[in-house]
């Protein structure tokens, strides 16, 4: 099996990291408060609960997210992992992969008029092509140049 980790912008990963540091003192600034008020209030009491449980859904999303994004290809499937959420198409309705050179951008289209991004580094969209070419030799590809025209390969 092999794997194609997600390509984060440098935005996106310094903002996720801004999350996991806001979220971490989140909670240690609700269990100071806890520590420092305790539950005076019924409304204070659901306030820190609910502080608390949002910053550590937090921890654990964000770094799952960096962690684990990730595309597979098995034999029969292409997984997308998004963190702890997991996504699976079966390589037998994919109907073409086209590249668009002007965006940058490998789109994969399936049977049913779905279609799928893969937000992987530009360099692997050859490798990435080829593998899932290797799974099902009735895949199309296309390549639409910068010049509006189309290379079927």
């Amino acid at each position: 099996m092999k794997s194609y980790k997600f390509k984060f912008s440098k935005l996106i990963f310094v903002l996720m990291i801004a999350g996991i540091v806001l979220a971490a003192g989140g909670i240690a600034l609700t269990v100071f408060r806890i520590i420092r008020a305790g539950f005076a209030t019924v409304s204070l009491g659901i306030t820190h609960v609910l502080v608390l449980l949002v910053c550590a859904l937090l921890l654990v999303i964000l770094p799952s997210i960096l962690i684990r994004s990730a595309y597979q290809i098995t034999d029969k499937e292409l997984i997308l992992w998004f963190g702890i959420i997991k996504s699976s198409y079966k390589i037998s309705e994919m109907e073409s992969i086209h590249l668009f050179t002007k965006t940058n951008k490998l789109v994969i289209y399936f049977k049913n008029d779905r279609y799928t991004v893969i937000v992987v580094k530009p360099e692997w969209y050859n490798e990435f092509t080829k593998e899932l070419l290797s799974k099902n030799d009735k895949i199309r590809y296309d390549v639409s140049t910068t010049d509006g025209t189309d290379d079927i390969g």
